[in-house]
């Protein structure tokens, strides 16, 4: 005895909700999604949709004919030119009979995850059944990587950009899943078997924190210019207490005023030598992490205070 079959409209056919609608069976006594007739639904509001319509209900016709890869061929066109959810539920349905589980689920899944409100739970059951069947055949993986928007491959293909939707399918064997993002790349090989569930962590050197960067390239040039202003005005105040007679209360004045403004200079040149050190070493290593380090470069950044009596400032030098 043959079963009945679930039966609506696609939905880039209607405008409100339709209801469930008994039917014959299939050839295979597998359920499908179709709409009641070909007339049953308004016209489609554009060209693309009046194809897509068309495309649909032929793909209907060929699948209660048992002439599956026609109808596959057909309810794929339909979703390359208008998705939703019973289209992607048909087509899912259909690619299990025509051995492309993986394809299948992907589309279940993507069936399952725009399921409408209010649609009936059998509906929903029958998906879920279908996409179970499909996962079984092929694996699921979980691709988690640590920043956001860089590039997802397998096998060298494109797949989307992170983060990626929860589950991602592939057919059993080996992989090469790679992340990348501003010249920094990562990748691992896996086996992959069939019916598996994976998670699998990519870990990407995000590079330098330019904004950190700045700053802190700021903060250590105001400190060095800070550091030559009070080594101006400690010259300044030596050049007076110079032309003062000896000894007077105003050339002592003067003389304690140099001596604050060369420790100020003194401490300024050394506070944005360190900064600009600080920020040069870790521009520096963050980027050798990001791209590969050549055999010869920068390897240590020092930094010393220099005072004589013309001049007070610091020297900042490097080894290669």
């Amino acid at each position: 005895m043959r079963k009945p079959f679930l039966k609506y409209a696609p939905l880039f056919l209607l405008c409100s909700m339709v209801v469930l609608a008994p039917g014959v069976a299939t050839a295979t006594g597998k359920a499908r999604l179709t709409p009641t007739s070909p007339t049953d639904a308004p016209a489609a509001t554009s060209s693309a949709g009046e194809r897509a319509a068309q495309l649909y209900r032929e793909g209907n016709r060929f699948y209660d004919e048992a002439r599956f890869v026609e109808a596959e061929a057909r309810y794929q066109a339909a979703w390359d030119l208008q998705q939703s959810f019973d289209v992607a539920g048909n087509l899912g349905n259909v690619e299990l009979e025509v051995n492309q589980p993986r394809e299948a689920a992907e589309h279940l899944l993507y069936a399952l995850n725009t399921f409408p409100l209010g649609e009936k739970e059998e509906k929903k059951r029958f998906l879920e059944q279908r996409l179970a069947e499909a996962k079984a055949h092929v694996g699921t993986l979980r691709i988690r990587v640590n920043v956001d928007d860089a590039e997802v491959l397998i096998d060298g293909k494109l797949i989307g950009h992170s983060p990626l939707d929860a589950q991602v399918f592939v057919d059993p064997g080996k992989h090469t899943i790679e992340a990348r993002r501003s010249g920094a790349r990562t990748s691992t090989s896996l086996l992959v078997a069939r019916g598996s569930d994976q998670s699998i962590a990519l870990s990407l050197d995000a590079g330098s924190n330019l904004p950190l960067v700045v700053a802190g390239g700021a903060v250590g040039l105001l400190g060095v210019a800070s550091g030559v202003t009070f080594a101006i005005l400690s010259t300044a105040k030596g050049k007076s207490a110079a032309a003062e007679p000896s000894p007077s209360q105003r050339r002592s004045d003067l003389r304690d005023t140099q001596t604050t403004l060369a420790n100020l200079s003194f401490w300024s040149f050394i506070g944005g030598g360190v900064v600009l050190a600080g920020t040069a070493v870790y521009a520096i290593s963050t980027s050798s992490r990001t791209l590969p380090a050549p055999r010869t470069g920068l390897t240590r950044i020092h930094a010393v205070p220099l005072v004589t009596a013309d001049a007070k400032g610091l020297l900042v030098g490097a080894s290669f």
